[in-house]
C-alpha cells in the first residue's frame, strides 16, 4: 500500500525522540507518511517509544527505526549517522530537537564541575553547551553530506533564548549561539540545496514548566506565578478554552510539532533562515543591538582608583591598547592572560614599550587566568584585594584572536570542541567568578559605590566575516541579558533585607567586526573606558563599531574639545530635521541637539533613526543635558516625496515640541543617473518632488508659524552641483539632480524678501561629502564607482548610437536595418562584415583594439542595459523600431566592464573632484554639520548660499549673461528654408513676433506651432491667419502629450531646425506668504507650486530630450516673462523658474557634445534679477521684444560644423541669455 502525506516518502531523523516534544514530532511525522528514525541516549526509551508507536499509528516495522547515540559526542554521531545511512541510504529531515534542561542556577552559581552538581543541576555547564549548542552543530555538520538537495534542517531553540530568564544562563546562553549558527548555516547549505530554519518554542503547557517557573520564583525570592505572569505579559494572542472563553496560556506541544511538519513539507520549501516563535505571540526583540556612531570624551572620565581587569586569550595589540586608554584614564589595569605563552609575548612588547617611554614607565601586571581552572581566577580576585583595592570593572576578550578558516558546516571535530570548551563556556565561566567575587562584597555602611561595570570585546574584523565570532557574541548577549536581570533582582532583594552589597552589575559587549581601519581598536578602546568608569549606561546590549569611524563621527580621535564650543548656543530652539538618520542630516541633528536644541529626526528607517537617537541622547546624558529622551524625538517611516506624509510630520512635530524654529531641508534622493535624453519622466519628477518641491510644502506649512512667532530658519541642503548665483553647474547624468538642488538654491533667493524681517531663509552646498554615500555600503556601491560605470555604459551607448546616426546619414539605410547589424552582438563579426556601413565597421575596430580582454565589452558590443537605454533612445528620437527588436541579443558573459576598468575611472573621477579644491580634501558629514550649525547662529544673513565645500571650484560654469549683437550673416542664411518649431501657448505676443520674423525676415520654409489648447490654436491662428492660410504656420494642438505632438511634427513636416520652448502657461498670481496676523489660504500652495515646476520646468526637460536627439536642430529654452504689470511674486517665480533651468540648460548642453546630434541648447530669460531693470511703457517694450527676437535667433541660427570646434561649442552652449 502507497504511503500518504506531507512528507511521504521522506526520511526523517529526530533527535531526542523520547522526549515530550519528539515523542509527538515522530507521531505526526509518521501520520504524514515519513519514515521516521528516533535517536537518544536511553536505548529502553527508544525502544519503548518505537513499540508504542507501531501499536498506536500502525505503521509497518520497517516505517520507524531508532538509533542509540551521544549527540554531545562528535565519534557516535559520526558512527551513528554512518548506521542510518547504511540502513535508508539518506536524510531528507533532520530535525535537531535533542538537549537538556541545563542547571537552573544563578550565574554566580553555575556548576562548573562535577563537584558543584545538586539541587537544580544535574550537569556541568560544559555538559549543557555540549547537549545544546555542541549537539545540532555535530549533527548539522557530519549528516550535511547524506542529505540531497530538498532537504530540511530543522533546529529546535527556543524563546527564552530572548528572554530574561533568570537563573537560566546554562540553557539559553547556548540556544542563543545556536540560533545564529542556524542562520550561518542557512546560508552555507542553501548552494547545496538544504533548508535550514529555527523554531523558537515558548514556555509548553505541561506540569514541567509550572515546575521550572515555581523553581525561578524560589530562584529570585517572588511569589509562586511571577515568573509565569511575566511571560503571560508578553503574549499578544488569546486562545479559547475548553468552555470557548478567550485566556492568556502557553502552547502546546502540538503548536511546535505542527510547525515543525510545517518546515519539513514542500510547503515550506521557499523558507531558509528562517525563524518561527511558537509563543502566543511572545513580544521579546530579536536582538538588542545599536551602533556607536559617535566620539568618546575621556577628559571628563576619572577612573582613579578604581582597578580594571583585562581578561585576554592571546590579543596582545588590543590588550596594549586598551592598557594604555584605561591609564589615561586613570584606572589601574591588571592583565590575566590564558596561556603562558600569552603572558610571554606581552611581556616581550611591554619591554620594549618601556625601553620607548624610558624609566617612568610603569608595567602592568598580567598574571594567568585559564577558566578551565577557575581557581586561577579566584588568584587574581585575592591579589587585587590585596594590592589594589580590588576589581571594580572588567573587559573580557576571546580565548583566541583569530577564528577558523573553515565553514561551520565543514569544520572539523576539534576545531568545533574547542570554541565550545574556550568561546563559549569559557566567557560564561569568567562571567560566573566575577559574579560570584562582586555579590561577596561588602559596602561600609553609609558608602557609596559605583556597580561593577564588564565589557565583552570582540575581536576585529576578519576576511572570512567572523562567523564563529557572531556565534559567540549571540550567546554573549544572551548572557549578558541574563546577568543584569538577575544583577538587578537580586540588588533589590538584598538592599530590601538591609544589606550594603555593590549595586547591580551593568554589562555589554562591543563587536569590531564591521570595521577593518585602523583607527577602530582606538574607537573600541575609547568606548569601553568610558562604559566602564562613568555612569554612562547604554540599554541596548550589543554595541557595533561603525564601518567608517571618520564619516561617521566627524573625527578619529576618541576625545576632541569641539563640543565644549557647542553647548548652548541653540539653547531652546526646535529644529526639524529631515533626512535626520544618518549622513549630513544625521550629524546637523546631532550637533544641533548638543547646542541645546530639541530635535526631530525624520527619515524613512525606523532603525536607524532609533540608533542615532539612543547615540544622541546618551551624549545628551553625558555632557549634562536633561530630559535627553524629550529633547531627541523621530518620525519613522517619512517619506518626503508622500505629501500625507509631509503634513503628519509637521502634526507630529508640533505635538511633540509646541513649535518649530529650525527647518532644515535635508532629506534627497539621488535621482536617475542618467543623460537627460535617456531620462525618464516619472524619474525626474520623483527627484523634483523629493529633493525640492518638498522644501516648498514643509516652508509652506511652518512659515505661517514662524511669522506668527517673530523669528524662524529655513535651512535648504543644497549642492555645489546646483550652482552659484552668477554662474550654473553643468553636472552630466544628474540634471534631475542637478535642477533639484539649484532650486532650492533659488528658493532661498527669491523667498529672503517675502519671508523677512521674520524668517531667514538661506541654502547651504557642499560638495561630494566623505561619507557613507560617498564610497557606498554593502548594499549600494558609492558615488564615484556609481559615476564611473554610467561613464562606462554611456560612452559605449554614445559610440554605438553615434555610429547609427552616422551611418543614417551616409548610407541612407533605414535605422531598423541598420539596428539588426548590431544583433549578432559580436564585435569581430561586425568588424569584417561588408554589409556594414564604414561607420559601424570602424566602431567595432576601435572597440576591440582598445578593449579589456578581461572584458565582454571587447568582444560584445551591448549588455542588456545598454541595448534597452540604445532602443529607448532612437524611439525617442522619432524611429520607429519594434519593441522587443533586442528580446533574443546573446547575452554577453560577465563581467561586461571588469572592476579594474570600473576602479580605473573611478579614480579619474575622485582625482577630477580632488583637483578642484582648493584644500585638497573632501569636507566629512561632520565638518559640513559643523559649518551648518554655526551658520545657523548668524542671525544676519538671509537669501544666501554658504559653500562648505572644501573650495571646490568647477571647471566649467555657464554664466547668465546680457545680450549683445545678432548672428554672423553666414549663420543666418542658414535659417533659409528651414523647418522651425515653435512650442507655447501663453506667451502669444512673443510667438507671433518670432513666427513672423523667422517666415518673413530670415526665409524659413515654414513654422509649426505646438500649443497645449484648442483655445490657443484658435489664437494662434487669428494671429497669424496670412501663414496660415498661405500653408507655411501649421498648428497641433498637444495637450499634455507634448512629445507625442513633436513626434507628429517630425513625421508630418519634416525635422526642424530651429526650435524654440515657452511655457503653456504663466505664472501663478498667488500671494508666496500671509501677514502674521493673517489668513494663509490664498497663499500658493503645495499643489500650486508642483503645478509651477511641471510647465515651468518639466516642461523644459519633455521637450529637451526629444529635440536633443533630432539632427540638425537648435533649442532654445525661454523662461517666463514678467511685465510692469506683474505682481513682486510673479517677478520672484520668474527668478526662481530662470536660477533653476539654468542647472537643466547648462548640464543638458554639455550632455548634447556627446551626442551625435551635437545640437545647440541655450536659454532665453525674460526676466531680469532687478525689477528696477524692466521696460516701464510702449517703446521699452518693443526694445524688449525685438531682444527676444534676437536673443532667439543668436541661440538658434545654425552653427557651421566646422566651426563647432571645443572651444566654440562651449560658448555656445549651456548660456543664459537675458533680453
Amino acid at each position: 500500500m502507497s504511503v500518504t502525506g506531507r512528507l511521504a516518502g521522506k526520511i526523517a531523523l529526530i533527535t531526542g525522540g523520547a522526549g515530550n516534544i519528539g515523542s509527538d514530532m515522530t507521531r505526526r511525522f509518521l501520520a504524514e507518511g515519513a519514515t521516521v528514525v528516533i535517536s537518544g541516549r536511553n536505548s529502553a526509551k527508544l525502544a519503548a517509544l518505537a513499540d508504542r508507536m507501531r501499536a498506536e499509528a500502525g505503521v509497518p516495522a520497517k516505517r520507524i527505526d531508532l538509533e542509540v547515540m551521544d549527540g554531545g559526542d562528535p565519534a557516535a554521531v559520526r558512527a551513528g549517522i554512518e548506521a542510518i545511512i547504511g540502513r535508508h541510504g539518506r536524510i531528507d529531515i533532520l530535525v535537531n530537537n535533542a538537549g537538556s534542561a541545563g542547571a537552573q542556577r544563578r550565574l554566580a552559581e553555575i556548576p562548573l564541575t562535577a563537584a558543584d552538581l545538586g539541587p537544580g543541576a544535574d550537569e556541568t555547564l560544559q555538559e549543557s553547551v555540549a547537549n545544546l549548542l555542541g549537539m545540532g552543530w555535530h549533527l548539522m555538520r557530519v549528516a550535511a553530506p547524506h542529505i540531497p538537495a530538498g532537504g530540511v534542517i530543522i533546529n529546535i531553540s527556543t524563546i527564552f533564548s530572548r528572554a530574561e530568564y533568570y537563573g537560566r544562563i546554562p540553557y539559553v546562553a547556548p540556544k542563543a549561539a545556536l540560533n545564529t549558527l542556524t542562520q550561518i548555516a542557512a546560508r552555507e547549505l542553501g548552494a547545496r540545496g538544504i533548508r535550514v530554519n529555527t523554531i523558537l518554542p515558548g514556555p509548553i503547557e505541561s506540569e514541567r514548566i509550572r515546575t521550572v517557573f515555581q523553581r525561578m520564583d524560589e530562584l529570585k525570592g517572588r511569589p509562586e506565578g511571577d515568573t509565569a505572569n511575566q511571560f503571560f505579559a508578553t503574549m499578544r494572542l488569546y486562545r479559547p478554552d475548553d468552555h470557548g472563553q478567550l485566556e492568556r496560556r502557553f502552547p502546546t506541544i502540538g503548536d511546535v510539532t505542527d510547525a515543525a511538519v510545517f518546515l519539513a513539507s514542500d510547503e515550506a520549501a521557499a523558507l531558509t533562515g528562517e525563524t518561527i516563535e511558537v509563543t502566543h505571540g511572545m513580544e521579546l526583540p530579536a536582538s538588542s543591538e545599536t551602533s556607536l556612531l559617535a566620539r568618546t570624551d575621556l577628559r571628563t572620565i576619572d577612573a582613579s582608583g578604581r582597578t580594571t581587569l583585562i581578561c585576554a586569550g592571546d590579543q596582545i595589540e588590543e590588550v596594549m591598547a586598551l592598557t594604555g586608554m584605561l591609564r589615561t584614564c586613570g584606572s589601574e589595569v591588571i592583565i590575566g592572560f590564558r596561556s603562558e605563552a600569552a603572558i610571554e609575548q606581552f611581556e616581550q612588547a611591554i619591554n620594549e614599550s618601556r625601553r620607548l617611554a624610558g624609566d617612568a614607565f610603569t608595567p602592568p601586571i598580567a598574571l594567568p587566568l585559564d577558566p578551565r581552572d577557575p581557581a586561577t581566577i579566584d588568584a587574581i580576585f585575592d591579589w587585587a584585594g590585596e594590592n589594589t583595592g580590588g576589581i571594580h570593572a572588567a573587559v573580557i576578550l576571546p580565548a583566541a584572536s583569530r577564528e577558523p578558516a573553515t565553514q561551520v558546516i565543514e569544520v572539523d571535530d576539534g576545531n568545533v570542541m574547542n570554541f565550545l570548551a574556550n568561546e563559549i563556556v569559557g566567557s560564561i565561566v569568567i562571567a560566573s567568578r566575577l559574579a560570584r567575587y562582586w555579590q561577596t562584597q561588602r559596602l561600609t555602611p553609609g558608602a557609596r559605590a559605583r556597580g561593577p561595570r564588564v565589557i565583552f570585546l570582540s575581536n576585529g574584523a576578519e576576511a572570512g566575516g567572523n562567523t564563529y565570532g557572531r556565534i559567540q557574541c549571540a550567546a554573549i548577549e544572551q548572557l549578558i541579558r541574563v546577568w543584569r536581570h538577575e544583577a538587578a533582582l537580586d540588588y533589590e532583594r538584598a538592599v530590601a533585607n538591609g544589606e550594603h552589597v555593590l549595586p547591580a552589575v551593568w554589562a555589554n559587549q562591543i563587536v569590531r567586526f564591521n570595521n577593518r581601519s585602523l583607527e577602530g581598536l582606538e574607537f573600541a578602546c575609547a568606548w569601553t573606558a568610558q562604559l566602564l568608569h562613568s555612569q554612562r549606561q547604554i540599554n541596548e546590549i550589543t554595541l557595533t563599531i561603525p564601518a567608517n569611524i571618520s564619516a561617521t563621527t566627524g573625527a578619529r580621535s576618541a576625545a576632541v574639545g569641539w563640543a565644549e564650543s557647542l553647548i548652548g548656543l541653540h539653547l531652546g530652539k526646535v529644529a526639524l530635521i529631515t533626512g535626520g538618520s544618518a549622513g549630513i542630516g544625521g550629524q546637523i541633528g546631532r550637533l544641533l541637539a548638543l547646542s541645546g536644541a530639541r530635535v526631530m529626526l525624520a527619515a524613512r528607517d525606523r532603525h536607524k533613526l532609533e540608533q542615532i537617537q539612543a547615540t544622541i541622547r546618551a551624549e545628551l546624558a553625558e555632557v549634562g543635558y536633561t530630559d535627553v529622551e524629550e529633547r531627541v524625538q523621530i518620525a519613522p517611516g517619512c517619506d518626503v516625496s508622500s505629501e500625507e506624509q509631509l503634513v503628519d510630520l509637521v502634526e507630529r512635530t508640533l505635538a511633540a515640541f509646541g513649535t518649530v524654529d529650525y527647518l532644515i531641508n535635508n532629506a534627497g534622493i539621488a535621482g536617475v543617473e542618467e543623460m537627460a535624453i535617456d531620462m525618464p519622466v516619472e524619474g525626474w519628477r520623483n527627484t523634483l518632488y523629493a529633493n525640492l518641491i518638498s522644501n516648498y510644502s514643509l516652508m509652506r506649512k511652518l512659515a505661517p508659524l514662524m511669522k506668527k512667532q517673530g523669528s524662524g530658519y529655513v535651512l535648504n541642503v543644497s549642492s555645489y552641483f546646483g550652482g552659484e548665483k552668477d554662474a550654473a553647474i553643468p553636472y552630466p547624468n544628474r540634471s534631475d539632480y542637478a535642477v533639484s538642488k539649484a532650486g532650492q538654491r533659488a528658493m532661498a533667493e527669491v523667498f529672503a524678501r517675502f519671508l523677512g524681517p521674520e524668517v531667514q531663509i538661506n541654502a547651504i552646498a557642499p560638495g561630494p561629502v566623505e561619507g557613507d554615500r560617498l564610497r557606498g555600503t554593502g548594499e549600494r556601491p558609492g558615488l564615484f564607482a556609481r559615476r564611473a560605470r554610467l561613464i562606462l555604459e554611456n560612452k559605449r551607448l554614445n559610440d554605438l548610437h553615434a555610429a547609427l546616426i552616422t551611418a543614417a546619414r551616409t548610407d541612407a539605410r533605414p535605422m531598423r536595418e541598420l539596428v539588426e547589424l548590431l544583433l549578432p552582438n559580436d564585435v569581430a563579426a561586425l568588424e569584417h562584415n561588408p554589409a556594414a556601413p564604414a561607420a559601424l565597421r570602424e566602431l567595432a575596430k576601435r572597440l576591440r583594439s582598445e578593449g579589456d580582454p578581461a572584458a565582454s565589452s571587447s568582444s560584445a558590443l551591448l549588455n542588456r542595459s545598454i541595448a534597452a537605454k540604445l532602443l529607448a533612445r532612437l524611439v525617442n528620437g522619432g524611429y520607429q523600431l519594434p519593441a522587443d527588436i533586442f528580446a533574443h541579443l546573446p547575452a554577453p558573459p560577465d563581467p561586461f566592464f571588469t572592476r579594474a576598468q570600473i576602479d580605473r575611472e573611478a579614480r579619474k573621477v575622485r582625482d577630477g573632484v580632488m583637483g578642484m579644491l582648493y584644500l585638497q580634501r573632501m569636507p566629512t558629514e561632520f565638518d559640513v554639520a559643523m559649518a551648518t550649525v554655526y551658520y545657523l547662529a548668524d542671525r544676519n544673513v538671509s537669501g544666501e548660499t554658504f559653500h562648505p565645500s572644501g573650495g571646490l571650484r568647477y571647471e566649467r560654469t555657464p554664466t547668465g549673461g546680457e545680450l549683445f549683437g545678432l548672428p554672423a550673416p553666414e549663420r543666418l542664411a542658414e535659417l533659409v528654408g528651414t523647418t522651425v518649431y515653435l512650442i507655447g501657448e501663453h506667451l502669444t505676443e512673443h510667438l507671433n513676433l518670432l513666427a513672423r520674423a523667422y517666415l518673413e525676415r530670415y526665409g524659413a520654409r515654414q513654422v509649426v506651432m505646438i500649443v497645449e489648447t484648442e483655445a490657443g490654436a484658435e489664437t494662434m491662428r487669428h494671429l497669424l491667419h496670412d501663414h496660415v492660410e498661405a500653408g507655411r504656420l501649421p498648428i497641433i494642438v498637444a495637450g499634455d502629450q507634448i512629445e507625442a505632438a513633436i513626434d507628429q511634427a517630425i513625421a508630418t513636416y519634416g525635422r526642424p531646425g530651429p526650435v524654440v520652448c515657452t511655457p503653456f502657461r504663466p505664472l501663478p498670481t498667488a500671494p508666496l506668504v500671509g501677514r502674521k496676523d493673517s489668513d494663509w489660504s490664498t497663499v500658493l500652495s503645495e499643489a500650486d507650486f508642483a503645478e509651477l515646476c511641471e510647465h515651468q520646468l518639466t516642461h523644459h526637460f519633455r521637450v529637451a530630450r526629444k529635440i536633443a536627439l533630432s539632427d540638425g536642430a537648435s533649442l532654445a529654452l525661454v523662461t517666463p516673462e514678467t511685465t510692469a504689470t506683474s505682481t513682486t511674486e510673479q517677478f520672484a517665480l520668474a527668478n526662481f523658474v530662470k536660477t533653476t533651468l539654468h542647472a537643466f540648460t547648462a548640464t543638458v548642453g554639455v550632455e548634447s557634445e556627446r551626442t551625435a546630434q551635437r545640437i545647440l541648447i541655450n536659454q532665453v530669460d525674460l526676466t531680469r534679477r532687478a525689477r528696477a531693470e524692466e521696460p516701464r511703457d510702449p517703446r521699452e517694450r518693443q526694445q524688449e521684444l525685438e531682444r527676444f527676437i534676437e536673443a532667439v535667433l543668436l541661440v538658434t541660427a545654425p552653427l557651421p560644423p566646422e566651426a563647432d570646434t571645443r572651444y566654440a561649442g562651449r560658448i555656445h552652449r549651456g548660456r543664459a541669455i537675458t533680453v
